[in-house]
């Protein structure tokens, strides 16, 4: 009796050891996935605010500046659904190795940039690289997390995206303002060279492989359409702000543009730890309501108010948005499908990423050649309003909503 009772206390231990390591979070190949989504968006974020000194440098306005904002999410989005038949099909390693090797390449064709077109054709096909890795890892994370973990692990995957606003925008600007465009270029170079190193150690294979053709109906994910059309209104305001925020806080006599990207990024640090498990407890409403609500607050503290303070607390609001919307609406799209449909999921909250970042880009550059910076950033609130109306009216109801198999 005595020995049967140790054989069952030591198979019950070793079923418990299973089960804490089947659920751990923080793996070898989880950390290396989170760094190397951290490099793509140094790559991608240190651009972003100075690519439109540089277009000015060549000679353009703002007019240009939101044309060449848009091709580069265009060219995202055109690629996504396919690049995600890839990721599904040929493997997540492929996709992102091919997508690091043009992510390289193309930084050291602005080097050599002579002309706003030939600059705005690289920035275009820099869309088409960033696609395609953003896609593999953010397809390559979901496989690697435990499922009843997902909402606190792609929090904290999307640590990393914040960790790179902190930083890339205000070492992109110095690194710009100090030493010219060239050694900028170099830099983004390289981060996007580290990713592919690290990339290629990844070991975890826990996924698999699609046999579907190539059709349209296989490259879109209907589930994920809710949580991407929600993004989509809040990214026209959010990827508006990032992109503008630095002429803007020049031309207001404000601190420059870096420091208002690391405020936001402090913040969205502090609401992915604060708040990484609400998603998983108590579904993604919380967040996606509170974090629409702060992005208005933080439009209208940055127009209405042109002191220090209230730049940086608009900062701040923005982060909470930023923390508290992405993660909630990127899990509510993986959550809902199976291992096989996770690039298409993807790549259908990406597009709608990249579109809504496109839009806004585009028209915002309209608004201020038409009107000017204030107005421009107060039309923003309309699309989050759009977004606020459409979660609750449709996102909620639906059935890949964390809240709705909750009430259900």
């Amino acid at each position: 009796m005595v020995r049967h009772f140790f054989l069952y206390t030591h198979q019950k231990n070793n079923n418990m050891n299973k089960t804490i390591g089947q659920n751990k979070l923080w793996t070898g190949s989880f950390i290396k996935i989170c760094l190397v989504n951290f490099f793509i968006f140094v790559n991608f974020h240190a651009l972003l605010p100075t690519f439109p000194f540089f277009v000015t440098y060549l000679g353009g306005d703002a007019l240009t500046i939101g044309v060449a904002t848009a091709l580069f999410s265009v060219a995202s989005i055109a690629s996504r659904p396919f690049s995600g038949w890839l990721v599904d099909t040929k493997g997540r390693c492929a996709v992102l190795t091919a997508g690091l090797i043009g992510m390289a390449a193309i930084p050291m064709g602005y080097f050599v940039s002579c002309g706003i077109a030939f600059a705005i054709i690289l920035r275009t096909a820099h869309g088409l690289f960033h696609a395609a890795s953003s896609n593999a890892s953010s397809t390559w994370v979901a496989d690697i997390i435990p499922c009843e973990r997902m909402g606190e692990g792609l929090g904290m995957y999307g640590l990393s995206m914040a960790l790179s606003t902190a930083i890339a925008p205000a070492l992109g600007l110095m690194i710009m303002n100090q030493w010219g465009f060239k050694p900028m270029f170099v830099l983004v170079a390289f981060v996007a060279l580290l990713a592919l190193v690290i990339g290629l150690s990844i070991s975890s294979k826990n996924y698999q492989l699609s046999q579907s053709p190539l059709k349209i109906k296989e490259l879109f994910e209907p589930l994920a359409l809710p949580a991407a059309i929600t993004q989509f209104f809040f990214m026209i305001a959010y990827g508006v702000v990032e992109v503008y925020v630095a002429i803007y806080a020049s031309s207001c006599n404000l601190p420059t543009g870096g420091v208002y990207f690391i405020f936001i990024a402090l913040a969205t640090l502090a609401t992915r730890l604060l708040f990484g498990k609400t998603i998983d407890k108590y579904g993604e409403s919380r967040l996606v309501y509170s974090g629409n609500v702060a992005i208005i607050a933080g439009i209208l503290l940055l127009v209405l108010a042109h002191n220090t303070p209230c730049y940086l607390l608009s900062a701040i609001l923005l982060g909470y948005s930023f923390g508290a919307v992405q993660p909630s609406l990127q899990t509510m799209a993986m959550h809902a499908v199976d291992t096989p449909r996770r690039g298409a999921a993807s790549s259908t909250f990406f597009i709608a990423f990249d579109l809504g970042i496109a839009i806004g880009g585009f028209f915002a550059g309209i608004l201020i050649k038409s009107f000017n910076y204030d107005t421009m950033f107060l039309c923003m609130i309309i699309p989050c309003v759009l977004s606020l109306l459409y979660y609750h009216i449709v996102g909620r109801n639906h059935i890949s909503s964390f809240n709705h198999k909750k009430n259900k």
